[in-house]
């Protein structure tokens, strides 16, 4: 998995379930949505992911042969299809080999004619919770859209998977994202920070997304998706406010896209529901106390030799955050200088503890190997530049790099954020500021020195 962007600090979460919100007694809520080469724009799909509840079960009949009937229950693909299109919009056929119930329409778009030995040239295929219900068969004549079960709070995707013909169709495997702790079938759009703040998003495919992209509504923030196995992740970011969507596809369409709904706020901005908060008519200026000072602070008439005071806020001196739950981000205040700020840099160095296998020398030939273990060290710091972990070949804080940080519109707080939670090991963290004349703020342990551990 590739990292390429730091983190969000305030990513709202959701859960599918709360998404839905409360179902009726005896409903089954589930979601759904449908892909079309014919819509593969950022705004919407063939028919847009929507939140359904199915009531009970549906009778569905052979678009070839009416007389043929068949009832399918309140948690089978079709059942959720029909809640969500209407049942006008979805016909369904029984095929004769295999005897599934296909979904031959949708909206006007028919599947093509095919015969038991010819595949047509496209299928209407179906996914349930990111998987196909075709009982492993991986044909088109399988997809059993009655019998099948939905679990609840799951997805039911249709999409045009090729058969017999490989154009106005998509020969691979659908893409599912999610923005940070979101879920891959958010309906209500993840609320994330504004002014160009990053927004982190993690992408599966089975088979491996490899090139694919991730593209917003605001046009020129496409970037390539770094990608493992089966997982990818990057970032990217929004300069307004209000509603987003961002899509995931790849270039060459041979996969049904996933779109991201996202709405931008600061949380006090009166978007994605927050309350405006009226800035004041002026700020007033506070005049330090002239008897207020430590010699060499630039008050009471002292020279000021000493940079501006920095306070961590969000991390404590030797906390211990548990794993997957350190830190994302440094956050902290500056105390006012008589000469001004000028910088605020930070260094992050890791040490990682663990034990390792090496082997013992023996003065005969052929004996057999024998091993030892041994405790070793392995230390790390922080990268602004890569925004990864990088080995180091000495351990303690010398050994990493300073980074800048982010500072207020005042120049009193500073920040930065991630592009990850912060893995296991041993931490210090070092903050120093500078002046406009350059002179820095003095280290104090528990202040601007901090250590920490992520178990």
């Amino acid at each position: 998995m590739g990292h390429h962007a730091r983190t969000l600090t305030a990513l709202a979460a959701a859960m599918v379930a709360t998404l839905l919100g409360a179902a009726p007694a005896g409903a089954h809520a589930v979601v759904v949505r449908a892909e079309s080469t014919t819509a593969t724009s950022i705004g919407s799909a063939f028919v847009d992911r929507v939140a359904v509840d199915t009531a009970g079960p549906v009778t569905i009949a052979d678009a070839n042969d009416p007389t043929v009937t068949a009832t399918c229950a309140a948690d089978s693909p079709v059942a959720a299809l029909t809640a969500a299109i209407g049942a006008p919009q979805v016909r369904t056929i029984k095929d004769p080999t295999s005897g599934a119930w296909l979904i031959s329409l949708v909206r006007g778009l028919a599947e093509p004619a095919g015969t038991p030995a010819s595949p047509p040239a496209w299928f209407w295929r179906v996914y349930v919770d990111q998987g196909p219900v075709d009982h492993g068969a991986n044909t088109y004549n399988t997809q059993e859209a009655c019998t099948s079960s939905v679990p609840a709070g799951s997805e039911v995707l249709l999409y045009q998977a090729c058969g017999a013909k490989t154009t106005g169709c998509f020969p691979g495997t659908p893409l599912y994202g999610r923005v940070r702790e979101g879920g891959p079938y958010d309906v209500a759009p993840q609320t994330v920070p504004g002014r160009d703040a990053p927004v982190v998003i993690r992408t599966r495919g089975d088979g491996g997304p490899t090139g694919a992209t991730v593209t917003t509504d605001e046009g020129a923030r496409s970037v390539s998706l770094d990608s493992g196995p089966l997982f990818g992740q990057t970032s990217v970011g929004f300069t307004t406010y209000g509603p987003h969507t961002i899509m995931v596809s790849k270039g060459d369409g041979s996969r049904p896209p996933v779109r991201l709904p996202v709405c931008v706020s600061e949380g006090n901005d009166g978007y994605c529901g927050s309350t405006k908060v009226q800035a004041p008519p002026e700020i007033p200026y506070v005049i330090p106390s002239p008897c207020d000072t430590n010699g060499h602070d630039g008050f009471c008439g002292t020279p000021d030799t000493s940079g501006p005071v920095t306070h961590v806020t969000n991390i404590a001196n030797n906390k211990v955050f548990k794993a997957r739950k350190g830190p994302g981000q440094v956050k902290g205040t500056i105390e006012v200088d008589p000469n001004s700020v000028q910088d605020v840099r930070l260094r992050l160095t890791r040490t990682v503890t663990v034990k390792t296998k090496v082997k013992v020398k023996t003065r005969k030939r052929h004996a057999k190997p024998r091993y030892r273990t041994r405790t070793v060290k392995r230390c790390s710091a922080w990268d602004d530049g890569t925004l990864l972990m990088k080995t180091t070949k000495k351990c303690g804080p010398s050994a990493g790099a300073f980074f800048p940080a982010d500072l207020t519109d005042l120049r009193d707080g500073f920040s930065y954020a991630f592009a990850l939670t912060l893995p296991r090991g041993s931490y210090v963290l070092e903050v120093v500021a500078r002046d406009e004349n350059g002179f820095k703020d003095a280290p104090a342990a528990g202040r601007n020195v901090l250590k920490f551990t992520v178990k």
